[in-house]
């Protein structure tokens, strides 16, 4: 599992150079705009694009055509991509609180609550995004997946757009603070039994197909 860790982190050493550069650029964006979640959402964006690069670049280089010749378990192949996912959102996390911390400070925090509740919830979604693609890509590979990759990412975006746009309109009463309190709450759990569902899936994936 190591091994194949250092594998994907050293095939992404370019993009990490890359996106510590975004970092700077949106961190000075933020302060100069006063918008704290600038940073901390972009950051998870770019933080969860990683996987699927990985898994970009092992289709080019016939990776998994080679790896599942070696005494590997597929499952163990298949976790790695998961443990990836989980450390590069983990340390965008990271990144996106540490500069939260700073911009909230100099912009003398404002909308302290919204930007923190954005942040967290956009790792959620990242992660959900992450447990829907990864299956999709171990299935029908990098190349045929980009279309299910736009129409993801797309999708609920308008979906959330247009229900906001209803409810305005509707005069609709928006939820509850104890039903908005209840789902930021269980939503975590949530997420994490996705994510575990979506390894399973894979597994099973990788498991009848040929390489």
């Amino acid at each position: 599992m190591k091994g194949l860790l250092l594998k994907d982190f050293c095939i992404l050493k370019k993009q990490m150079k890359l996106m510590v550069v975004f970092v700077i650029f949106y961190a000075i964006w933020a302060v100069a705009a006063k918008m704290p979640t600038m940073m901390g959402t972009m950051v998870i964006l770019l933080s969860i694009m990683m996987p699927i690069s990985s898994m970009s670049y092992d289709e080019a280089g016939q990776w998994y055509r080679y790896a599942f010749s070696l005494p590997i378990p597929r499952r163990t192949l298949v976790l790695s991509k998961y443990v990836l996912g989980f450390l590069v959102s983990l340390g965008g996390l990271v990144v996106s609180a540490i500069g939260n911390i700073i911009i909230l400070a100099l912009t003398n925090g404002e909308n302290a609550l919204e930007s923190w509740l954005t942040i967290i919830g956009f790792l959620e979604l990242g992660v959900i995004f992450l447990s829907i693609i990864i299956p999709i890509l171990f299935k029908y590979g990098v190349e045929k997946g980009r279309l299910f990759i736009v129409v993801i990412a797309v999708i609920p975006s308008l979906l959330v757009a247009l229900l906001g746009s209803t409810l305005k309109t509707s005069g609709t009463l928006m939820p509850s603070a104890e039903l908005l309190q209840a789902i930021l709450y269980s939503s975590p759990l949530f997420t994490l039994a996705i994510f575990l569902i979506s390894f399973r899936i894979s597994v099973g994936i990788c498991r009848k197909k040929e390489y």
